[in-house]
């Protein structure tokens, strides 16, 4: 026995020494302490919550610039529309032009009224200064056109009327105000008239656009600011739209509406 321990001291047995050396360098690799777990998971929370708060940031003037430009888009295409109608006011007339102020464009109460020719119709009989009524032929598809509150213009031999209709019976007209001057059938010219009013909800801060007394359909939201202006002596037009929270962002348009012109 004494002899084998004596072996044993001289040539260690392999597992011994691979024990005594793994004990050794597991003593150098004691691994992170849990203060130093506690740096890095907080500076890796700090890190994340910044980056979050970058991509928020980015995504808000993302969102902004994009609804500003959605809303510029939708201002141009209201104001692009207005111009088609300030380019249609007096059309369809054949250049009659009756006794009135401000024909066919009219601003008042900072509301935009346009007046077009719609069709033409026909007298069925006569009409006498001072008649508040007048016989309409019919044709198809009148009973949908002729509607209280529709203005009809009627011309003959230069003298020219505009008037309202109040009600409508079979072809039977009443019309409002009475006639100033007398038609003879033959000889007159009746026109139906389209007429598109153009204002602002206040209540809803929507722009809207009526077309024959109907409801007005929404042109542009958002605008709390409407100013219209018609100048016939220069033949200028200029609308004015101020839209967002603080009327921030102004739209304008310039137009001469050459069908408006009244030429001397």
């Amino acid at each position: 026995m004494a002899f084998i321990r004596q072996f044993r001291n001289y040539f260690p047995l392999p597992g011994a020494h691979c024990q005594q050396r793994t004990a050794r360098i597991s003593s150098h690799f004691e691994g992170f302490s849990l203060l130093e777990n506690l740096l890095s998971l907080t500076l890796s929370l700090f890190i994340l919550v910044s980056a979050l708060e970058v991509i928020t940031q980015v995504k808000k003037v993302y969102n902004r610039l994009q609804a500003q430009q959605e809303a510029s888009l939708a201002a141009s295409i209201a104001l692009e529309k207005i111009r088609e109608d300030l380019e249609k006011a007096g059309t369809g007339v054949n250049g009659c032009r009756p006794s009135v102020d401000r024909w066919p464009i009219k601003v008042e109460n900072s509301q935009l009224t346009l007046l077009s020719g719609e069709l033409e119709i026909k007298l069925a009989s006569d009409v006498e200064a001072g008649q508040n009524w007048a016989l309409i032929v019919p044709w198809a598809g009148s009973g949908s056109k002729l509607r209280s509150g529709r203005i009809i213009l009627i011309t003959s031999q230069g003298q020219t009327d505009l008037v309202e209709i109040v009600n409508v019976s079979n072809n039977l007209v009443t019309l409002s105000p009475a006639f100033s001057s007398s038609f003879r059938r033959a000889e007159s010219i009746a026109y139906l008239l389209e007429e598109v009013e153009i204002y602002l909800d206040l209540k809803q801060s929507t722009l809207r656009r009526k077309v024959n007394k109907t409801s007005g359909q929404p042109l542009l939201e958002e605008v709390y600011d409407f100013q219209p202006t018609y100048a016939p002596e220069m033949n200028l037009a200029w609308i004015k739209l101020q839209t967002g929270s603080k009327k921030e962002k102004t739209h304008e348009l310039f137009f001469y509406p050459k069908n408006a012109f009244k030429k001397s």
